[in-house]
């Protein structure tokens, strides 16, 4: 019998999640985006989008733009039956334009929590509401 693939154990999350964090890792978007459901919706603070298109290019983009290599490393998960709430860090340098302030190399850290909606099937993010401090993100990146 071939194993399935859908996310239905904690662990299947937990392994979806973490693949997901790393992706970000990369410079890759396409390879980020596929972790998307094609109506996906993120909420992230002075943000709503809808859709890969606005996803792809007003948050994976700037992101992967402004700090490549990135990580998010995950603290902690909560699972609920297609849920998961993660609190998790944020480390990088800035080495790209990120919110039109030029590559500075500062090295930043924010702590942040997400709420993921997932298709067990798809392993795909059908919405996600993002937070955590871009105030202090801007802050430590250097003058805006």
């Amino acid at each position: 019998m071939v194993p399935s693939t859908a996310i239905g154990t904690s662990i299947d999350v937990e392994s979806f999640i973490n693949e997901y964090f790393g992706a970000w890792q990369g410079t890759d978007a396409d390879i980020i985006m596929s972790y998307y459901a094609e109506n996906v919706v993120i909420q992230v603070p002075g943000l709503h989008l809808e859709g890969k298109t606005a996803v792809r290019e007003q948050f994976v983009l700037p992101f992967i733009t402004g700090f490549p290599g990135n990580r998010h490393i995950p603290q902690n998960m909560v699972f609920g039956q297609g849920v998961v709430v993660v609190e998790w860090s944020f480390e990088a340098e800035h080495r790209g334009t990120f919110a039109g302030v030029p590559a500075t190399g500062a090295h930043v850290r924010v702590p942040g929590c997400s709420v993921y909606e997932y298709d067990s099937a798809t392993r795909q993010i059908t919405a996600g509401r993002i937070y955590f401090d871009a105030g202090t993100l801007l802050k430590q990146i250097g003058p805006t």
